[in-house]
């Protein structure tokens, strides 16, 4: 078999007030093994010295793969990842939080997931070990990567991909070679439960993003991630590399977990996501009627209103969302 050139890889990373970490989130960047990417930091107009440590680390790298953003207003979560965007035009995308880090071979192994023979996902995600704010390991896991939560399942939604069939990849050439014999699942159920980690754990097709980006920023300046990862579920479904490949840093300030580590099932908030949850759903809803073209366009006029009618089920009682899953697969 030929050689396969590789595709290249934009990373994301957005920081307001962080500047214990950011550093060492941007260094997990610049140690990786798959070199052909680019990456762009976006302050969001911070009010400490974040921007300053940025500058601090890309002055000690001096590599010009990486850049600097910084934005004089404050625009959310939302607003400075699509200003970070708007700069980069890969085939793949990775957003890390600016308290995350990287293994080593984490571009590496997503890449090599993303090329696999058997299915084209949209993203791919992979587990996570916990550490704490002195980078200390605390958890080697979390308990609910890849557990469909939903009864009706009853396991049926992950189906395994042979890990021969997913490539290893000579980075040294830019080449790839297809053998592995890493666990990977293919997860194709339209769900809008939480099955992953955080952003921080994925990567992307870039025109997948450009179809599900919230369409405005302060209606979304929290809690993009939600909005992104189900909607990019729900229109094309995901590849779970089965190992953790990043660190994901409990330090009391984490904008979703503000619970320690007691072991067992890793409950990392004392929040109610409900009504958040019922929000994102309300929104998601919108932005699927107002960009109906785009939508139907992607994904034809069917799956179109298959995926509107799950998004309504996730809004009904049990009983009448099989209603409406059942009326899906009818149309």
């Amino acid at each position: 078999m030929p050689d396969t050139k590789l595709p290249r890889v934009s990373v994301v990373v957005t920081c307001f007030n962080c500047p214990d970490y950011v550093g060492d989130a941007i260094r997990s960047v610049a140690c990786q093994t798959f070199r052909d990417f680019d990456c762009v930091i976006v302050d969001d107009a911070s009010t400490d010295t974040s921007a300053a440590a940025v500058q601090q680390m890309l002055d000690e790298l001096a590599d010009p793969r990486f850049r600097l953003i910084r934005l004089a207003k404050n625009v959310g979560q939302t607003g400075a990842t699509r200003r970070g965007l708007a700069t980069v035009q890969t085939p793949f995308v990775c957003f890390l939080d600016s308290d995350d880090l990287w293994n080593d071979d984490f571009l590496e192994r997503h890449v090599a997931a993303h090329l696999n023979e058997s299915y084209a996902v949209g993203f791919t995600a992979c587990n996570a070990r916990l550490i704490d704010g002195q980078g200390a390991v605390i958890a080697g896991g979390v308990y609910w990567f890849g557990r469909d939560r939903a009864v009706a399942d009853r396991g049926r939604a992950f189906a395994p991909i042979d890990p021969a069939r997913v490539p290893k990849l000579d980075t040294a050439n830019g080449t790839a070679g297809w053998r592995r014999q890493t666990p990977y699942r293919l997860y194709t159920k339209r769900v809008v439960h939480w099955v992953w980690v955080s952003t921080s754990s994925m990567m992307f097709r870039r025109s997948l993003i450009d179809l599900v980006f919230p369409p405005d920023d302060e209606t979304f300046r929290l809690h993009m991630d939600f909005y992104v990862v189900v909607m990019a579920q729900m229109v094309a479904g995901s590849l779970l590399i089965d190992e953790p490949l990043y660190a994901y840093r409990l330090h009391g300030r984490n904008g979703a977990a503000d619970n320690p580590v007691l072991g067992g099932r890793l409950h990392l908030s004392a929040r109610n996501w409900g009504d958040t949850h019922d929000r994102m759903l309300d929104r998601m809803l919108a932005a699927m009627v107002s960009g109906r073209e785009r939508f139907v366009t992607a994904l034809g006029e069917k799956q179109y209103r298959r995926m509107l009618l799950r998004m309504r089920a996730a809004q009904a009682n049990a009983l009448i969302a099989w209603v409406f899953i059942l009326r899906s697969w009818l149309i």
